[in-house]
């Protein structure tokens, strides 16, 4: 079910178009370029290329956010590897405050004994992220890591844990695209963009 709604939202991803009001340039001020995407993830590749050869590489994407940096990742990589999903969700039922975080598919996943590279999009105060590893280290891997897109500067953190691999440091800004939504729109823009008045 998973597999099939990662294949799902690529196709829309590539194929659909956004409605003009969601696309408002008014609205947007792009804060990384996906040219300075695509410069940073090889840099990043290759470090993982480096640091994961001759193991047993599973990559964790953490729906739906992480989509366009784990597409583009896993075609950098020049590596066997083993792609798999989870969802979490953090917030209540009027989706405005934090919950108890729920990890959907830990369960399915196929890690133990493995080395496992969780990527997300984007580490705020952290609780996301360490709440994660620590439902997956229960299933024992032989190694655990992680990748985020964007490390939020100026943040109050619930944790001195930084992901291992960092694309980009900003500061504390609302920012989507390349995966980043607001109420489920701007996933599909080309850059990192700061969202002026959501």
């Amino acid at each position: 079910m998973i597999t099939r709604l990662v294949i799902l939202t690529i196709c829309l991803l590539k194929a659909a178009t956004l409605p003009a009001e969601s696309m408002d340039p008014t609205k947007l001020r792009s804060l990384i370029s996906k040219d300075q995407i695509a410069d940073k993830l090889k840099e990043v590749s290759a470090q993982i290329e480096q640091d994961y050869n001759g193991k047993d590489l599973v990559i964790v994407m953490v729906l739906k956010g992480s989509i366009c940096l784990v597409a583009d990742l896993i075609r950098e990589v020049n590596l066997p590897l083993d792609l798999q999903t989870v969802q979490c969700s953090s917030y209540g039922a009027r989706g405005t405050t934090r919950g108890e975080l729920t990890v959907i598919g830990a369960d399915r996943l196929q890690i133990h004994n493995r080395d496992v590279l969780v990527v997300d999009d984007i580490f705020d105060s952290g609780h996301t992220m360490v709440a994660l590893l620590k439902a997956l280290e229960e299933q024992k891997p032989r190694s655990l890591k992680s990748c985020v897109l964007l490390y939020k500067q100026d943040v109050p953190k619930v944790t001195e844990y930084r992901p291992d691999y960092v694309l980009f440091d900003i500061p504390n800004l609302f920012v989507v695209g390349y995966g980043l939504d607001f109420k489920e729109r701007y996933r599909g823009l080309s850059d990192v963009c700061v969202l002026e008045a959501p």
